[in-house]
């Protein structure tokens, strides 16, 4: 990254300031990620707390309490930024940007505490944990590669531009490596535990591993416009002369 300099961002400076990471746009986004995800805890607390459920608040372990609570503050948090925030001062445009990219990965990990939810319900807990944590944990390793991806590339241009275009060349097959095995996982994990009568909950967990796989492809873009706004000054609503 040292390598890198204002101008090879520059194409997002814009963005920044008037456009799809730009304060407003980010506060716009954080109200409708709220929304999104009241509806999936509100949906995961009600499986919980509900008189029939076969859960119950008391029932559950310090781990999930405590997830539950964590979501409860996250959610205020959330409320604070939107209302207060303005993004018109290089600090809260710094927060601003900082909490984009934490609230976009709440926004596709809160799914899976629905789906872990109704497995408690069906007492089929110990069985699809597995599976959730398999997901994350894979879609952990595929961010840290996009990210690394993305500034490698930068790099690579600046130096040689051939070698750039032989990573391009490269990467789809890379990229696909990690969603092959998952799906391999996952696939043989299912057949052996004898999950297939569960269609519902696969079903879920299908289409929210879909949304986590392209959520995080269009994080990129959030967390370089943090990146930009933390290490250049240029790049803040008021930079500096």
């Amino acid at each position: 990254m040292s390598l890198l300099t204002e101008k090879d961002f520059d194409y997002i400076k814009t963005d920044l300031k008037h456009g799809r990471i730009s304060p407003d746009m980010i506060r716009f986004g954080l109200g409708a990620f709220m929304v999104f995800s009241a509806i999936a805890i509100g949906v995961a607390y009600m499986g919980v707390a509900a008189s029939n459920t076969t859960i119950g608040w008391d029932n559950l372990s310090i781990f999930w309490r405590t997830i539950f609570k964590l979501e409860a503050i996250m959610f205020i948090i959330q409320l604070f930024l939107i209302i207060f925030m303005k993004g018109k001062s290089n600090w809260s445009q710094i927060v601003l940007n900082i909490s984009y990219v934490i609230y976009t990965y709440k926004l596709v990990l809160d799914p899976f505490v629905a789906i872990a939810v109704f497995a408690m319900d069906r007492d089929e807990y110990a069985v699809y944990a597995p599976i959730i944590l398999m997901i994350i944990i894979l879609g952990l390793i595929l961010e840290l590669y996009l990210i690394r991806r993305f500034f490698k590339k930068l790099e690579a241009s600046k130096i040689n531009e051939k070698k750039n275009e032989e990573t391009k060349d490269r990467a789809y097959l890379v990229y696909m490596i990690p969603m092959f095995f998952l799906l391999t996982s996952i696939t043989g994990y299912v057949i052996s535990n004898g999950l297939l009568g569960d269609m519902d909950i696969l079903a879920m967990m299908g289409i929210c591993t879909l949304l986590l796989i392209l959520i995080l492809v269009g994080t990129i873009e959030f967390v370089i416009g943090a990146y930009c706004v933390i290490r250049f000054p240029s790049f803040r609503v008021n930079p500096s002369k």
